[in-house]
């Protein structure tokens, strides 16, 4: 299959290029003019800016599915520029693809889609934290994110037959050991939930869901199942949000966001922090 992946050049676009070679799949990789990648014969870089629909346009020329990354990744820039690149380059990828008849759309949304660890005191309703929760964003990040994600949903009633991924990332970092590297003070985390997923594991759910043989628009968690710290998770649960209502445990260091619908409907394992390039028993990922 050829895949247009945006934000190429990116820590994460890299792995997912890498990784969608591996599986024997031709890749168009998009990032801005200057900004490039590793060299390889299964992979055409081309330079665009989404916020420019016609560049969208050119990008996704030829391709049949798309895994868009390109966007800024924090709200530390001006908030109208973090609206504009976010939401318009999304908007225009999404008219290419419709343009284009691509079958399969991945879309990097964030844990933040809901508010977090932007927000001046994050709200959170019940543990763990699942895909139906209620959004209450801030921050022109986590807002630009949840309009991603109703933006993935308007095309998905435009064009049924096509499967449209809304990705949840979260503290992508190369491995465990790295993620915990954020220290050993509890505190700090607990906006976003002690969170994080290594950049192997995100690559292989972006292929997994650009490659989504079920048809509709569905918004998953990315997100490891173990948190980044030793401290039992019901400690912190009990400790930082003691009003917080469980609707299940949270044994050992169980993470607050559930994954079970990236397992069920992706053949996503969030236990596994470098999971295998190829299909997986069940799983839904072509190797080729």
């Amino acid at each position: 299959m050829r895949i247009a992946v945006t934000g190429a050049a990116g820590r994460l676009g890299r792995h997912v290029v890498a990784r969608a070679v591996r599986a024997g799949h031709e890749v168009v990789a998009t990032d801005l003019p200057g900004a490039t990648g590793e060299p390889a014969p299964a992979v055409e870089w081309r330079a665009a800016d989404l916020t420019d629909l016609d560049q969208a346009r050119a990008a996704l020329a030829g391709a049949e599915a798309v895994i868009h990354l390109g966007g800024l990744t924090h709200p530390r820039y001006p908030e109208p520029e973090v609206h504009r690149v976010n939401v318009n380059g999304t908007y225009h990828v999404l008219v290419a693809a419709e343009e284009h008849g691509l079958a399969g759309v991945c879309l990097a949304s964030s844990v933040n889609a809901i508010g977090g660890v932007f927000s001046a005191e994050p709200r959170y309703d019940y543990f763990p934290v699942d895909e139906d929760h209620p959004g209450y964003a801030e921050d022109p990040y986590s807002l630009s994110k949840w309009i991603v994600e109703q933006q993935s949903a308007a095309f998905a009633r435009r064009r049924p037959d096509a499967a449209f991924s809304a990705l949840r990332l979260h503290g992508l970092r190369d491995d465990a050991e790295a993620a915990r590297s954020r220290g050993p003070d509890d505190g700090p985390a607990r906006k976003d939930l002690w969170g994080w997923v290594s950049f192997d594991a995100a690559a292989a759910a972006c292929l997994l869901a650009a490659l989504r043989p079920s048809p509709g628009h569905a918004v998953y968690h990315i997100v490891a199942d173990r948190t980044i710290t030793s401290t039992p998770s019901a400690e912190l649960a009990a400790r930082f949000y003691p009003g917080v209502p469980l609707r299940s445990p949270l044994p050992g260091n169980a993470g607050f966001y559930s994954t079970a619908r990236a397992t069920a409907e992706l053949g996503w394992d969030p236990g596994d922090d470098h999971p295998e390039i190829g299909a997986r028993e069940g799983s839904c990922l072509p190797t080729a």
